[in-house]
């Protein structure tokens, strides 16, 4: 028989649509700090204030011809955008955004390896798109991203687990749950580092080398145009939100918060949203801040300081634990 409440939250709220759109909106959010940042007017046409603008940005690479250039792995270059965007917003699926994931109403036990898993895997699919175009700027933006993820997924998984050793669970519901002080003030120094990692595993400026157009063109989206080009657009927009999304979980409380009245799952989405909105303009200052670096520099800012620093920080926070939280807390 089917289940058309879960049915309804896979595919309507919180699973797909609610997904799909809240991406677009921060990818509007997003669009318009840089102009703000750069004094330009940024997205203003399409709808008010232009929020309309990236669906409609969207609705318009769908419309576009595809090339699929001659030497290319055709049947990976077809379907890797998609296996990856797909792979995205399934790992989004597991998080807690009414105060239970689509998928399930509390998980289950360590999800949050699965989840970071699921990263890896969407990110290894963005790689096969540069690498079955055939394209030498787009091979070496693949190898970039397969370089760059492979570096930071360890000390951002490590990184993970400091709320997890606070919560005593890999479970996500079970870490955003626990979180009566948020782990953001017993554990500063791991969200720091946290927002650092997360900035590398988005591709977001400084470490923005898998697509820097000064050096390889458009890396591994070389080569795409039309509905594929609008695929992997929109992969990296849900990625961010996926990466936004995992901070408030583990640092910032998930998506509890006080409920004034009405039905608590109500006040539960609204708290996710704000929290993630406000993780998402915290990542895109700090894009707007900084340069992009050398891909010399990014390799090394990841094995001789993020890396030793993650162990560090993971360390502090057992002995902070142990000794200090209980006689606080």
């Amino acid at each position: 028989m089917l289940d058309f409440l879960l049915i309804f939250r896979v595919l309507v709220f919180p699973g797909f649509t609610f997904i799909l759109f809240f991406t677009l909106f921060c990818d509007w959010v997003e669009r318009k700090i840089e102009a703000r940042m750069q004094n330009r007017v940024g997205p203003a046409v399409a709808g008010p204030a232009g929020i309309l603008q990236p669906l409609a940005d969207f609705i318009k690479l769908l419309t576009k011809e595809e090339i699929i250039p001659r030497d290319a792995k055709k049947n990976i270059f077809r379907i890797a955008p998609i296996i990856a965007f797909s792979v995205m917003v399934f790992a989004i699926c597991f998080l807690p955004i009414d105060g239970s994931s689509a998928i399930s109403m509390s998980g289950f036990t360590g999800d949050l390896i699965f989840i970071m898993a699921l990263v890896t895997v969407a990110n290894f699919f963005l790689f096969m798109s540069g690498w079955a175009s055939s394209n030498p700027y787009g091979g070496i933006g693949a190898a970039r991203v397969l370089t760059q993820f492979l570096g930071y997924d360890i000390p951002l998984f490590l990184l993970a687990l400091t709320p997890a050793f606070l919560a005593g669970s890999l479970t996500i519901s079970a870490i955003a749950a626990s979180q009566y002080l948020p782990f953001i003030l017993l554990a500063p120094w791991g969200f720091v580092l946290f927002i650092i990692a997360l900035q590398a595993e988005l591709e977001k400026d400084p470490f923005d080398i898998p697509h820097a157009e000064s050096e390889v063109v458009g890396g591994l989206e070389t080569e795409y145009c039309g509905g594929k080009l609008a695929f992997l657009h929109l992969t990296r927009d849900v990625q961010i939100v996926l990466g936004a999304a995992l901070v408030v979980e583990l640092f910032l409380g998930g998506p509890y918060g006080p409920v004034f009245f009405g039905l608590p799952a109500f006040w539960y989405s609204l708290w996710f949203v704000l929290k993630v909105l406000a993780v998402v303009i915290v990542t895109e200052y700090v894009t707007c801040l900084f340069a992009r670096l050398r891909i010399d520099q990014v390799l090394t800012a990841n094995w001789r300081m993020l890396l030793p620093l993650s162990v560090l920080s993971l360390a502090l926070t057992v002995a902070m634990a142990t000794y200090v939280y209980p006689m606080v807390v």
